[in-house]
């Protein structure tokens, strides 16, 4: 038997075919053990659309993930596998009612995690709203972190989301350590790949805060989730409205139609599905339309589909891998009476996107003030130097080289990005496209290993800036 969380955040990959059945919480080390790498076409075509694997899909056919609650049994030969998300109903509440409910249930689940925990606790701090309310509510409860941590890509000139969390630590008196130094970005982004066992697209970005756990250890908070429970994002209300008419295929168009766009270049905005899995829009819009219509009862079913596809497939990976060297990593919007309490919020609460600020400036008015991210002006992005562009030429050599057979194929073929995507989608879906390409028992070996080897050699210097 084996069981996973009830929402099924913790990835738990389930290979089955015939009369064998393997799990692990990685994806290629299923197939190094020998499970068949049988490509999953429409799955790849959905995460090609709009940037994440759906339902329990993964990029190969025989292995998919554990739903939310999911419990498996192996009996007498026979795998049976059950769970699924509930479908809340609309809770009658004044606008009012639902800040105050927050601000209690947010409390309490703070409550449960430091009382259980009385070590030392680091907090990754954004210039945004979840990981602010927790190093908010942390001070409320006479509690201090060891340090508040933030990532970015400028070197000493800070960006927004830096720029906020100083602004928010300095009044606390808190210590801040920003993670500013360049990087080694294709090296990171094949960690990342591998730590997410090839089902994201995203968190390359994230690799000094893994380096910095790394090095400090101990337990750490993230605020997966408080976005999408707490603020629709800015197609809520569009989405809401097709949701109405129960036009779930509408809503898959809208969403593979922004996905487009956000990774397109201007005269293209197509974005990679007619490149990377061609003729296939027909099939994923009804497949996401699909799985959104089975959420068609929530108060919001585009907000539960985003939690439980997503956040739970995708933003998982955050507390899952690239926050694994902390031990262990409390999420505390996860706590079951939070979750439960927002996603059975009727959308006329949630329609003006406010209700996690009014909460925050509600529960701390000291803070009000302080603005997040949106509310700072950040100096102008830094090019790389020329040594650091040099490294990173270096890493395409030895990264391709580190896979094996083929390399110099696989090499001609990655330095050919597709002039319609931007930079980082597209060396994103490159590397995604490279790691699928033959793999088999020894190529996902030859993966796991180069990891650890580039883990191992792993940027030392990383605070740039620190009070």
């Amino acid at each position: 038997m084996a069981s996973v969380d009830p929402d099924g955040f913790h990835s738990l990959f389930v290979y089955s075919k015939g009369d064998a059945v393997m799990l692990s919480p990685s994806l290629l080390a299923l197939v190094a053990a020998g499970a068949d790498p049988a490509v999953d076409h429409r799955a790849l075509a959905v995460f090609h659309r709009i940037g994440v694997f759906i339902n329990d899909d993964t990029p190969l056919s025989h292995i998919r993930t554990l739903p939310p609650g999911g419990r498996l049994n192996w009996h007498d030969g026979r795998l049976t596998i059950t769970g699924g998300a509930a479908i809340p109903r609309a809770q009658t509440i004044t606008r009012e009612d639902a800040v105050d409910g927050m601000i209690s249930l947010f409390r309490q689940s703070m409550q449960r995690i430091l009382a259980a925990h009385d070590g030392p606790l680091t907090l990754p701090l954004s210039g945004g709203r979840d990981s602010r309310h927790i190093l908010l509510e942390m001070l409320h409860q006479d509690r201090r972190p060891r340090a508040c941590v933030t990532f970015h890509h400028n070197g000493a000139l800070m960006n927004a989301e830096a720029l906020a969390a100083r602004a928010v630590t300095t009044r606390a008196g808190v210590r801040h350590d920003v993670l500013g130094h360049a990087r080694p970005r294709l090296a990171d982004a094949l960690r990342v790949m591998v730590k997410t066992s090839l089902c994201a697209d995203e968190h390359a970005q994230m690799m000094p805060l893994h380096d910095y756990m790394l090095g400090v250890g101990g337990a750490a908070f993230d605020g997966i989730a408080g976005d999408i429970l707490t603020n629709p994002d800015n197609d809520a209300e569009a989405f809401y409205r097709l949701a109405e008419k129960g036009d779930f295929a509408g809503i898959a168009r809208g969403m593979m139609s922004g996905h487009a766009r956000v990774i397109s270049r201007p005269d293209w905005g197509q974005g990679a599905g007619p490149l990377y899995s061609p003729g296939m829009d027909e099939q994923v819009e009804a497949y996401i339309g699909a799985a959104i219509a089975q959420y068609a009862d929530a108060p919001d079913p585009y907000q539960m589909f985003w939690m439980y596809h997503r956040t739970r497939r995708e933003i998982n990976f955050v507390p899952q891998a690239i926050m694994a060297p902390a031990n262990p990593v409390f999420c505390p919007y996860l706590d079951p009476d939070f979750v439960r309490f927002c996603l059975s919020l009727p959308y006329s609460v949630t329609r003006d996107q406010m209700l996690h600020d009014d909460a925050i400036a509600r529960a701390y008015p000291g803070y009000a003030d302080i603005p997040f991210a949106a509310g700072f002006r950040a100096p102008p992005a830094r090019s790389g130097t020329l040594a650091h562009k040099l490294r990173s030429a270096a890493d395409v050599w030895r990264i391709t080289a580190g896979l094996g057979r083929e390399a110099r194929a696989q090499r001609a073929a990655f330095l050919r990005p597709p002039p319609q995507l931007h930079r980082a989608p597209d060396t994103a879906l490159r590397l995604h496209a490279l790691c699928l390409d033959g793999l088999d028992a020894t190529r996902a070996q030859a993966l796991l290993d180069l990891a650890e080897r580039l883990e191992r050699s792993r940027p030392r210097r990383l605070v740039s800036d620190a009070i």
